[in-house]
């Protein structure tokens, strides 16, 4: 949920802030790209990135929009399509005490269905507005950015018509910056969330943090080299369920800049070490899954 939302209050506090390389035409940035990701049990999700990026409405508002068509293959089951797709407003609120706040409306339709027959395994709504207050920070000597987010958000499922069905509200912080030259360090705090839960209709307390340690070397003027430290944990105290993501993931980018604007970019990636865990709560000891070690290829555009 908080990826898409970080990387749109980066894109929009940067395009309030400037004009951006489209000025004259009120678009800020616009990324068409293809995703593939291929994991070693033979999991394979093609992502295509139609268009992602924002356009200035007016001085004080962005237009945002994100439309992923997905395409899903798994051994032993039927092949699956899908849309992840997001649009949405950033409003930029002026000055709160030393805080700068934006304004998120945002709306997110998911969907997955059969490849052969368009029947729909999950389709999702959902309704959000989420104000978010940012500053800069020095830590360590560094220029960091603090950010802390309000959410609350109506949603439902296919099965499920009532925007009840995926309600709740959410307290985020977050923290990033530069550690020194080649490292950066991104932090965030995904605490008080209270949802529904789908199976039992009834809302549920949650806390989660999802981390980047990132190394990076640029090799020549057009490639870069990478290393991605990752981890990703959920606790809900009251089903006492706890799930872990971890991976270490060395990439290759190469980017080359075709015209005033425009720029094409591709990357190779590989999970070295990959470790899931989940305890479900119920005594039972915690189920561990490492080295799925899942491949990854990107190819597109930024404008």
């Amino acid at each position: 949920m908080k990826k898409t939302l970080l990387a749109l209050a980066v894109t929009s506090a940067a395009s309030i802030a400037s004009t951006g390389a489209f000025a004259d035409t009120g678009l800020n940035s616009l990324t068409h790209e293809v995703k593939v990701n291929d994991h070693r049990d033979g999991y394979t999700k093609t992502e295509w990135t139609l268009g992602k990026g924002s356009y200035t409405l007016s001085e004080n508002v962005d237009f945002l929009f994100d439309v992923d068509k997905d395409f899903i293959s798994n051994p032993g089951a039927e092949n699956q399509e899908g849309w992840d797709t997001q649009f949405g407003l950033a409003q930029s609120a002026g000055s709160f005490g030393s805080f700068d706040l934006t304004l998120y409306y945002l709306y997110r339709y998911d969907s997955v269905y059969k490849a052969n027959n368009g029947e729909i395994d999950a389709r999702y709504d959902q309704y959000i507005i989420a104000p978010f207050f940012s500053t800069d920070v020095t830590l360590f000597d560094n220029d960091f950015s603090f950010g802390i987010e309000l959410w609350a958000q109506g949603g439902n499922t296919h099965s499920d018509s009532s925007l009840q069905a995926m309600s709740g509200v959410e307290t985020n912080f977050y923290l990033s910056g530069d550690l020194s030259e080649h490292w950066n360090l991104s932090l965030a705090w995904y605490n008080f969330g209270y949802y529904t839960d789908e199976t039992i209709d009834e809302y549920h307390y949650q806390v989660g943090t999802e981390d980047y340690l990132t190394y990076t070397l640029p090799l020549t003027e057009k490639l870069t080299f990478k290393i991605e430290n990752y981890i990703e944990a959920y606790h809900t105290p009251e089903t006492d369920v706890t799930k872990v993501y971890s991976h270490i993931k060395p990439s290759v980018t190469f980017s080359q800049t075709i015209s005033e604007g425009v720029s094409f970019h591709a990357s190779v990636a590989y999970e070295v070490v990959s470790w899931d865990y989940k305890d479900a709560g119920d005594g039972s000891d915690g189920q561990s899954t490492s080295n799925n070690n899942e491949f990854e290829f990107v190819v597109g555009f930024k404008f």
